[in-house]
């Protein structure tokens, strides 16, 4: 299991704790939790670090500045030594006491998708969610439910084949496409959602009720790595 996390001081010791009970319950002893940090400005890595020291099975992985989520998701798939690989965010909007939902599926699937049930989101979040997963749905011309969730189990395998280069949200886009078109399968659940657990979300610039307003930068980047990602997989077709 691995979180990317950017600046998340104040979750980072609860995702870990709450990750190992989740995974001596449901997988036993054989695990490995990896917590890579993206560049943080806070004591994200130093708490890290210090549940490290207490557990050969906790690493910390860094990257010197900070490369954009979807640069962290490809370090945690790299950088993991097991046979299957869970990710999830650092934000603790997803109970990991739900982990048997998606280890139960691993038999029949190459990757286990959840997505959100009654999503705990403002609701231009939802909207801008809406528009994004209707994008990729017009430009692939098929699409997956909720594609960015952040609760995904994986083969490792796979890995040998599908190699993502996107460095920010459409990875998880990317990854799944990629897989799906290769002839791996990819299975969909639902999981609850809840509210983030503290800190700020690093891409929105104010948050309060109804209100989430996006920086716009960010928003950029994923419109133009979708259309480069789409630009690829035309030339892969050609090919």
């Amino acid at each position: 299991m691995f979180f990317p996390a950017f600046n998340e001081e104040e979750n980072v010791e609860y995702m870990v704790s709450s990750a190992r009970k989740a995974l001596d319950r449901v997988v036993g002893k054989n695990w490995e939790i990896l917590v890579v940090d993206d560049g943080s400005t806070d004591s994200t890595a130093s708490v890290a670090r210090s549940m490290s020291k207490n557990d050969s099975r906790i690493r910390l992985i860094s990257h010197r500045n900070n490369l954009g989520f979807g640069r962290a998701v490809r370090t945690g798939i790299e950088q993991s030594k097991k046979e299957w690989i869970f990710y999830t965010d650092c934000d603790g909007q997803f109970d990991l006491e739900e982990l048997d939902l998606v280890w139960e599926r691993r038999k029949s699937a190459d990757i286990v998708s959840a997505f959100r049930r009654n999503r705990k989101d403002p609701g231009m979040r939802l909207g801008y969610s809406l528009l994004w997963n209707t994008l990729t749905l017009m430009l692939f011309l098929r699409g997956f439910k909720d594609v960015d969730s952040s609760f995904k189990l994986y083969r490792s395998s796979i890995f040998k084949d599908v190699r993502p280069e996107s460095t920010c949200g459409v990875i998880d886009f990317e990854i799944l496409t990629l897989a799906r078109d290769m002839g791996y399968r990819v299975k969909q659940l639902p999981v609850s959602h809840y509210n983030r657990r503290a800190g700020t979300v690093s891409f929105e610039s104010a948050r309060s009720g109804f209100i989430a307003f996006v920086k716009i930068g960010p928003i950029y980047e994923m419109f133009r790595q979708l259309v480069a990602f789409r630009l690829r997989s035309w030339q892969g077709i050609s090919r």
